[in-house]
């Protein structure tokens, strides 16, 4: 049964991750896909510069700008794909990356440059889904290169090549992306709320890990889709570019440790110690590189690229060991993360060098990370719900040997402790004192019983007794054996008279049992009875005792009073 569920819900996420894939590949089809632009020539100027120096520059490419460099950048892109339509409206969309301000010149065979001039630190700025700088352009006149100015800049963050396409045309591939980008979204938001509310059942910590890792992937979409932008418009370029860098960065860290608490003792302590400081390495490049100045940004953006991807690699080889010990759900997790750490890798490989822009979609980290959290929600779903059976197991053992420990063995009777909380239970209920009227009985010459007709026939005897007073004291009655051949009974708001009646009921009924219903030797009782309020039980049961020694010396064989002298006595 079980094998099947997995079975289903196995079926159920390979399904529903089919459907986001093909929802991520159908969407750049249904509308003519933006036009990149490819980039000529890069340099590095003063902030003076003017247009016709630069483009005397940027033709001669004299001046690279070097990878560390921070400051004025000019980007050319000489080669147009297509002519650009004239009198009608275009988009552009640029990299996001840290400047203050962007220029941007359409420059043509004839007549002046147009140029248009970009504020991405302005709340009231246009954005476009993926992450980009939006800007609307109208060509007057036909256009050959386009020149753009990035001011006080980072070289190493503007990666991405800038896309042009008609403003039409960006209408469905903006719908489309943002429909991927919402369900993306949505998955982490409603995942981080379910594994929170089963973390105020469970307690465990790899669902904190696990929601914090969700928590700041969930930043991450927000930041690159250009939802945050609803929610703070104030946020500027630069701000968004160091909140996904801390959102990426920091998740190497939250899933390296979500991969040690959930693998538990599998994993062994020298790995765990290297695991603990790979992911303080990651929070710390996080929140360094972050809050660092912007000279340092270039340091501080590689040693991250090299922390993370340190961090990537030892979970995957934590990953991979399990997965050859066989440790239960360890291939789940391999296969919920083979994605998003083979896109993670991508990232630092584009960092170096070692790939080009255009191995990285756009959207491709965001699907990659709601597949992630797809996937991985069934071994965290099985390993809450093999928790909560554990817990239960472990809460039915607990009652089972605290009913234990409150139970004669030999009678099935409360024992002195179960009579004790009983009686604490009765009175809680009742909210204040009550009447309460105690029974202590005791067998006559049980030993000589004991001794003559062995230790089996007395245990029967003490069962036998047990089981009549409790018939004869009645449901509402609590019954106990106080130890050896003592019984003692609590009656709930009955008076001394009442009390009395009962325990001779008792005490007459008893040889009559033995004679009709037991093969055992008969056997009688003495019976003490004691009357007051349940707040001063002590004091009840003391009076009772009293008169159990009382009917003893006066014979045995009857029921004597606390506060009287003899009641009933066995027939002479």
């Amino acid at each position: 049964m079980g094998a099947s569920r997995n079975g289903r819900e196995t079926t159920l996420v390979a399904a529903l991750a089919a459907l986001l894939l093909l929802l991520f590949l159908a969407a750049p089809t249904r509308a003519a896909e933006p036009l990149r632009l490819e980039e000529g020539c890069r340099i590095a100027a003063d902030a003076k510069l003017k247009l016709p120096q630069a483009l005397a520059r940027l033709d001669r490419c004299a001046g690279r700008t070097p990878k560390n460099y921070v400051g004025t950048i000019w980007v050319d892109y000489p080669q147009m794909p297509t002519n650009l339509t004239i009198a009608r409206t275009w988009r552009l969309v640029l990299d996001n990356h840290v400047s203050s301000a962007v220029d941007v010149w359409l420059i043509g065979p004839d007549g002046p440059a147009q140029h248009y001039r970009y504020d991405p630190n302005a709340p009231d700025r246009e954005w476009a889904a993926g992450n980009y700088l939006s800007m609307l352009v109208s060509p007057e006149r036909p256009i050959s290169r386009i020149v753009v100015r990035l001011t006080d800049a980072q070289n190493h963050s503007y990666v991405r090549a800038p896309k042009i396409a008609r403003a039409r045309y960006f209408v469905p591939i903006e719908r489309d992306q943002a429909s991927l980008y919402g369900i993306g979204v949505g998955m982490l938001a409603l995942t981080i709320l379910f594994h929170l509310s089963l973390f105020v059942a469970m307690r465990r910590r790899f669902q904190l890990f696990y929601c914090a890792h969700v928590g700041l992937l969930l930043i991450y979409g927000l930041s690159y889709s250009g939802i945050i932008h609803i929610f703070v418009p104030s946020l500027t370029a630069s701000g968004n570019s160091a909140l996904l860098s801390f959102a990426m960065t920091a998740a190497t860290a939250t899933g390296i440790g979500f991969v040690i608490e959930f693998l538990g003792t599998s994993t062994p302590f020298w790995l765990r110690r290297w695991a603990a400081g790979a992911a303080f390495a990651s929070i710390a490049a996080a929140v360094v590189n972050a809050a660092a100045p912007q000279s340092w940004s270039y340091l501080l953006y590689f040693g991250a690229n090299l922390v993370a991807l340190h961090a990537i690699l030892l979970t995957a080889g934590i990953v991979a060991r399990a997965c050859a010990l066989r440790v239960p759900m360890a291939s789940a997790i391999a296969l919920a993360w083979a994605m998003p750490m083979t896109v993670s890798l991508m990232y630092p490989a584009r960092t170096f060098g070692l790939i080009g822009d255009g191995m990285l979609p756009d959207g491709l980290m965001m699907f990659a990370a709601t597949v992630e959290c797809l996937i991985l929600s069934l071994p965290v779903a099985s390993r809450i719900r093999k928790l909560r059976i554990e817990h239960e197991r472990a809460h039915e053992r607990h009652v089972m040997l605290e009913r234990q420990a409150q139970t004669d063995a030999l009678t099935g009777l409360a024992n002195r402790r179960g009579f004790g909380e009983a009686i604490a239970r009765a009175a809680a209920g009742h909210g204040e004192p009550m009447p309460l009227a105690l029974l202590v009985i005791d067998i006559d010459h049980f030993k000589r019983v004991n001794d003559h007709h062995g230790h089996a026939t007395g245990d029967a005897i003490l069962r036998h007794v047990a089981a009549h007073v409790a018939r004869v004291a009645g449901s509402g009655a609590i019954v106990a054996r106080y130890g050896g051949e003592e019984f003692v009974v609590a009656l709930r708001n009955h008076d001394l008279m009442r009390a009395g009646t009962i325990a001779e009921r008792i005490r007459v009924s008893m040889g009559v049992t033995f004679d009709t219903e037991a093969d055992l030797p008969g056997v009688t009782v003495s019976i003490g009875v004691a009357a007051g309020f349940s707040d001063e039980i002590e004091t009840i049961l003391a009076d009772a005792d009293c008169a159990l020694y009382r009917a003893k010396n006066e014979g045995r064989n009857k029921v004597m009073l606390a506060d009287g002298p003899l009641m009933y006595a066995a027939a002479a």
